[in-house]
C-alpha cells in the first residue's frame, strides 16, 4: 500500500471499530499494540471517533494544569528554600545545594513552558487533522505533562527535606554519616572486584562467550577507584563545612567522622596497591588511554561535587569491551 492509500485509510478513521481503525493505521506492522493504545485515546465505547478528541483534549488540559501548577509550586518553595539559607549562604555546601535546585527548577520551568502551546497547537487543528496524528500527539502531550508534573513534585519534596537538613544539625551529620556508609560500601564492591581479578584471564581472546571480560573488569574498577578518591575530598569538604556551622550555631560538630574517613582513605590505598599488583600490559594497553582520561577530566573538580558531571564524564570514557 502507497503512502496515499494509507493516508485516505487514515482519513476515514471517524466511525470506525477500535479494530479496524488499529488495522487502517498498523496495516499488518509490529507496531499494531502501539497504535491501539494511541487510537484508544480517541475512542468511545469501542468506536474512534472525532467527537471524542474533545474528551481527550479536556482530560489532556487538566493534566497540562497540574504539570505547570506543580512547577510554580517548586519554585515557590525554592524562594522559602532561599529564604530560609540566606544565613549560611556563603557555605560551600548550602551554596552547591540551592545552585542544584534552581537547575533542576530551570529545566522544569522550560519543559512546562512549551506544554501550553503543543496544547492549542492540537485544538487548532482538532475537527480537521489527522485522527490518528492528534491522538498520538495527545498521548505524547499527556506523558510530557505527567514527567513534568513528577519532576516538579520531586523537587518539591527534595526542597522540603532541605528545610530540615538546615534547621536540624543532627539531620546534616546523618547525611554526612550515610554518604560515608555509601563510600564504604563502594570500596567493598572495589576489593570484590580486586579479589577477582587474580584468577581472571588476561587477555581478550582467553575470554569465553558471556563472561566477563577481564580489561574491562580493571578499567572500571581503576575508574571506581578513581572515583572514591574525590568522594572522600567532597566529605572532608563538608565535614569541614559541617565543623564551622556547628559553632556558628554554638552546637556540637559531627564526631567520629574524621577517624572513619582516615580508615577509609588508608583503605583505598591498600586497594589501589592490590589493584596495580594485579594488573597485566595488554589490559593497561586497552584501556590505559580511557582511564588517564578520567583522571584529567576529574582533577577539574572540587568540592563541594557536581555528581551529576562527574557521571557524564564517567560515562563518556566508560569502557566496554570495545
Amino acid at each position: 500500500m502507497d503512502e496515499y492509500e494509507r493516508g485516505e485509510r487514515r482519513a476515514d478513521l471517524d466511525g470506525l471499530s477500535l479494530e479496524a481503525a488499529v488495522d487502517a493505521v498498523a496495516d499488518g506492522s509490529s507496531e499494531s499494540g502501539t497504535v491501539r493504545e494511541t487510537l484508544a485515546v480517541v475512542a468511545d465505547d469501542g468506536v474512534v471517533r472525532r467527537a471524542a478528541v474533545d474528551d481527550a483534549l479536556a482530560n489532556a488540559s487538566k493534566v497540562v494544569t497540574t504539570a505547570e501548577t506543580r512547577a510554580e509550586l517548586a519554585a515557590a518553595a525554592l524562594d522559602d528554600a532561599r529564604d530560609a539559607a540566606e544565613p549560611v549562604a556563603d557555605l560551600d555546601v548550602v551554596a552547591a545545594r540551592l545552585e542544584g535546585f534552581a537547575a533542576r527548577l530551570e529545566t522544569v520551568e522550560d519543559r512546562a513552558a512549551g506544554l501550553g502551546d503543543r496544547l492549542q497547537s492540537i485544538v487548532d487543528r482538532k475537527r480537521d487533522g489527522d485522527l490518528y496524528e492528534l491522538a498520538r500527539e495527545i498521548r505524547q502531550m499527556t506523558a510530557a505533562a505527567t514527567e513534568v508534573q513528577r519532576a516538579a513534585d520531586d523537587l518539591a519534596f527534595d526542597l522540603e527535606s532541605f528545610d530540615a537538613w538546615l534547621d536540624e544539625p543532627d539531620r546534616r551529620a546523618g547525611d554526612l554519616a550515610d554518604d560515608i556508609d555509601a563510600l564504604e560500601r563502594s570500596l567493598d564492591e572495589l576489593e570484590d572486584v580486586v579479589d577477582g581479578l587474580g584468577s581472571e584471564a588476561s587477555d581478550l581472546e582467553d575470554v569465553a562467550d558471556g563472561e566477563t571480560d577481564p580489561a574491562v573488569t580493571w578499567a572500571q574498577a581503576a575508574i571506581q577507584r578513581r572515583v572514591t578518591e574525590l568522594l572522600l575530598a567532597d566529605l572532608r569538604a563538608e565535614l569541614a563545612t559541617l565543623r564551622e556551622w556547628a559553632g556558628r550555631e554554638g552546637a556540637d560538630p559531627p564526631s567520629d567522622v574524621e577517624p572513619r574517613l582516615d580508615e577509609l582513605a588508608a583503605r583505598r590505598e591498600r586497594l589501589g596497591e592490590r589493584l596495580a599488583d594485579r594488573t597485566e600490559p595488554p589490559w593497561r594497553e586497552r584501556f590505559g588511554d580511557r582511564v588517564a582520561a578520567i583522571d584529567e577530566a576529574l582533577d577539574e573538580f572540587e568540592p563541594p561535587v557536581d555528581w551529576v558531571a562527574v557521571e557524564a564524564v564517567v560515562e563518556e570514557h566508560r569502557p566496554d569491551g570495545g
